[in-house]
Parts: C-alpha cells; structure tokens; sequence
C-alpha cells in the first residue's frame, strides 16, 4: 500500500513516508526474528500461538492503512479512474483481513490476503506503462504532468518549449497513415535521449528546461533546423508551430500547464506566428476567465436562472411607452447579475446561445400572458435572435410553438437581428424569417451604423424597423460631420419605408434632434435604463408622471 507514497505531497507527505517506512522496518524486523524470539508468534508442537508483540502488529497495519488512505487522497489527480478503485479494494480488502485475524486468530489467513493485494498493487499503482507513449517511446502527456506538478510544488522555476506541425493532415492524405506515423516516430526519436522532453497530443511535443535561455535556445533551434530538414515540408506545406511558456508565473499546477501549452499554439496558429511564440498572462486570463463563463452559462441554462429586464422605448407618433426591449441577464451562483457583453459571445462561439435563446424567449412570452400588456398599451416587444439561431432550420417551429402555448399573438413580438457573421446558411435564414413573419411577427435590424449592418443588409432582408446603435446617435453630438452621416441616414431609411429606431437618447436636445430627422421610436436612459420586469410595470402604469416631468410638450 505504501507504493502510493512515492509521490511528493509536501512536508506533510514527507513525514508521512518517514513514519510509514519506519514502521515497515519495525515489521520486517519483527518478522525476521520471530523464529528466535516468538515475539510475534511461533509453532509448539504443531500448534499456532501469538507473541506478546502481535498486537503491534496490528497496530501497525492500521497506521500504514491510515497513511496510504492520506496519500491517496492527495494524489487522487495523479491516478487513473484503475488505480482509484484498485486503491479503495486493497484498503477495504487490508483492513478486513486485518479485522478477521484479530478476532480468529486461529485462521491464517494474512499471507493469502498479502499475495492478493500484491497482484492488485502489481497491475495498477505507479506503473510505469501509465507514463509511456508505446508507438513512439517517449514519456507521455501524464508523465508531463506529473513531472511539472513535482517541479511547481517544489517552487522550481523553469520554462516548457513546446511545438506542432500543422496541416499534417496533408501527409496522412497524400502519403498515408504510414509516412505520417514515421514523421512523428523521427520527431519523437531525435529528443528521445532528453529525460525532460515529452509527447502531449496530435503532433505536439513539449520540453522542459531548467537551465535557462541557453537551454530554450538551443532547443528551439534543434526544433527548427530538423523541421528544415524533413524533405516533404515545403510540397507538404507545413508550418512548425512554437512556443515558451514561463513556469511558475504562467501556469500553477501540470494539468494547467497542458492546457496552457494547448492554448498557446492555438494563438500561435491565429497570430500566424512563425517564431517563438511566448503568450501573455493577459491572454491566459482572458481564456480562463471564458472557461469559467462556460460553467456558469451551462449551470444558468440548466437551473433556467436567466432574468429578462425591459427598457422603454418612447412612441413620438403616440406620445407614450408603445414598445420594450428584452435583455438578458445571468445570474450566477452568488446571485450576481452578468451583462450580456459578458456572457452572449462565449454562448454564440460555443453553441450555447441556442438554449439560451429558448429560455428568454418563453419567458418573454411568459411575462406578456400574465400582464396583460396589450391593456397597459404596449404594442409590441422587441426579442433579439442571434445569426447562430437563425442558422437553425427549423426556428420558426420553436418560436412559434412558444407564442402558442402563451396565446401570445404574433404581432406583440418583433425580433432584433445583427449581422454578426457571414450568413452561410441564407435558406434557413430567409425561410425563418418567413414563416415568422406569416404568423404575425415583425423584424428589426439592430446596431445600424456600425459597419455590422449596412445598407445591403436592409435591401436583403424583409425588415420594418431599423435601430440605430447608440455609438451612432452619441458621434453625431461631437462630430458635425457625424452629424450629416447620421442625418442622411435616416433620411435614407425613411425613405425605404422603414421605421427608426434611435438607441443611446441621453437628453432632450437629442430627442428634439432625432425627432426632426424622422426617428419615430426613442430608446434611451433619458426615458429610463433596463429595468426588472415588475418595475417596467409600475413605470408603464406611472407614464403621466413621467410625461410631466420630462416630456411636458407631450401633454
């Protein structure tokens, strides 16, 4: 059982091992010279007895058992899911015999329950087949990780050097499965003889150094010089991807240094860089702070804890609050609110946008049942669609099933779409939008004016309302020249037949501006921010008073 013990645990780990080998002497000793001194226990004509010292024993298989429990339990990341459940039977397996033969001595049963657990240990615990990659005989991505846990709890400095070649899927194409395998066995062959060089995925491979530049140096270069000699490189077209990676300050722990190894040649790919890419810790940051945001999207989606705001949106023609707009926003597990900036572009890049978008929706439509907002003379509530819904091909059966189940009419609902990406899927997108638009709903182009929705957009598509973004309407009070772009804008889209949209109103030499260029919807924090959905009731139901004080040319 002790053989878990050869991983370093700290100090703590290291007096455990002290006390553990200690009473492994104590044992041995004992054992060996039971014979002389049937301390332990010996044989009288033909007949089993126990020695003073047999207690001990036990006693000393019980601490052993503790010890290995706490080893195991500190090294529980290092040990395969096997060697996990070998651990927990050779415990229970230990320390039931050891109970058995205390209350029956007479039953010899220890030997047989110490040749068991023997094969057990034999098979799963610190084999070194765990560490090895057999194709091509170099230490592997859990010997990496193991060998820099070592390293960072001893406060070791170091730097990790890793590379790849990409588009080796060109070889595998043109020249097999074979010639592939052989490049990778000849990578791996010229580094072999390194005890700190290791093979971690696909086609990359990474060293550590601990003597500093020259040693990153030199090892970068021999990198280098033997991809400049593989003949199939310049017809294969692949690219030697590198970089350096600075330990303790850039990753904590093996298993985070993998990952940062992983991301840094992903951005090495992205930047095009050819030389020895060193990643910032801004960007690690970054990354990690988008692998957080992905649990606390997946726990929000599962536990539905997504809440809709809604923001007034002032009707010049009506004189009132005709319109809102829905806005998402996650609560996480502290009961935070996280704005939609945070966490909307994380969901779009993986997937999750989707079911995120199914959940708001409902509880848009859910919200306009039980309020009654027709009554309170709300026209219509704007949703926004990302590109990747509308991507879906059968949206418009989900969006439509939801009204439904609410008796939400379709004309209550107008959805917001950005050009975020170049549409690859246009069927979808147009067919979409048509059957929604057949069951009653409107569409709205939003962010007009910052390049992400442009005139060809409007000509494309089947809207009835452009927004135009607030970075818009706020550069037209600074800059006259602004000033002429936006008013020629809405007079363009005017002219379309469209109805505009002024987000970002701040005051009310804006609003008598944007009136003047034809915008027939106002939306800003003049008239009032994203508010929670019962206090967007109670200002709809106070519109007089809010008219009063801000609006009084209006009464």
């Amino acid at each position: 059982m002790v053989l878990i013990t050869g991983y370093d645990t700290g100090n703590v780990g290291k007096l455990m091992k002290v006390i553990a080998v200690s009473i492994l002497f104590y044992i041995l000793v004992a054992i060996l010279f039971t014979p002389f001194t049937h301390h332990s226990f010996y044989f009288e004509d033909g007949v089993y007895y126990q020695g003073i010292l047999l207690p001990s024993l036990y006693v000393a298989a019980y601490i052993t058992l503790f010890i290995s429990i706490f080893m195991m339990f500190f090294t529980r990341r290092k040990l395969t899911a096997y060697q996990k459940y070998s651990s927990l039977v050779v415990i229970f397996v230990s320390t039931t015999f050891v109970i058995i033969q205390f209350i029956y001595p007479e039953l010899l049963i220890t030997n047989f329950a110490a040749s068991l657990l023997l094969i057990v240990l034999s098979h799963s615990l610190q084999n070194p087949d765990d560490y090895l990659d057999h194709d091509l005989q170099v230490f592997n991505h859990m010997a990496f990780i193991t060998r820099a846990d070592e390293m960072l709890r001893e406060g070791k400095k170091f730097d990790v050097v890793a590379f790849e070649l990409e588009n080796i899927d060109y070889i595998e194409q043109n020249y097999g499965v074979e010639v592939e395998t052989e490049l990778l066995k000849a990578m791996a062959g010229n580094w072999s003889s390194r005890k700190s060089f290791f093979y971690l995925d696909g086609t990359q491979f990474a060293c550590i150094c601990e003597k500093g530049e020259k040693e990153i140096k030199e090892f970068a270069g021999e990198v280098e010089l033997f991809f400049e000699k593989f003949n199939l490189s310049s017809e294969a077209k692949l690219t030697l991807r590198r970089c350096r990676i600075s330990c303790p300050r850039l990753a904590e722990t093996g298993e985070q240094l993998l990952s940062v190894v992983a991301f840094s040649l992903s951005e090495s790919r992205k930047e095009n860089n050819s030389e020895l890419y060193e990643i910032t810790s801004e960007k690690i940051d970054r990354k990690r702070n988008d692998v957080r945001m992905v649990q606390v999207i997946k726990r929000a989606i599962a536990e539905k804890s997504f809440e809709v705001y809604f923001q007034p949106i002032w009707s010049v023609l009506e004189r009132r609050f005709t319109v809102a707009e829905a806005l998402v926003r996650m609560i996480d597990s502290d009961n935070n609110l996280i704005m939609p900036d945070q966490f909307i572009p994380i969901a779009e890049k993986n997937g999750m946008i989707i079911e995120i978008g199914d959940i708001v929706f409902e509880k848009v439509c859910e919200f306009i049942s039980s309020h009654h907002l027709e009554q309170l003379g709300v026209r219509y509530i704007e949703v926004n669609l990302s590109m990747v819904q509308l991507m879906e091909e059968n949206l418009y059966v989900r969006l439509i099933e939801i009204m439904k189940k609410y008796n939400v009419p379709g004309s209550m609902i107008d959805f917001e779409i950005t050009e975020t990406s170049q549409n690859k899927n246009n069927a979808a997108l147009h067919r979409n939008m048509r059957k929604l638009i057949e069951y009653g709903c409107t569409f709205a182009v939003d962010d007009f004016g910052t390049g992400l929705a442009n005139a060809d957009y409007l000509l494309e598509y089947p809207f009835e309302l452009v927004k135009l973004d607030r970075s818009f309407v706020w550069g037209a009070r600074k800059n006259e020249k602004a000033q002429i772009v936006l008013e020629h804008a809405a007079a363009m889209i005017g002219k379309l037949n469209l109805k505009i949209v002024a987000e970002g109103v701040e005051d009310m030499d804006q609003v008598s501006k944007l009136i003047d260029m034809g915008c027939m919807f106002l939306q800003g924090y003049y008239f009032e921010k994203p508010i929670p959905q019962e206090r967007y009731i109670s200002f709809l139901e106070d519109t007089d008073n809010f008219i009063r004080e801000k609006m009084p040319s209006c009464l």
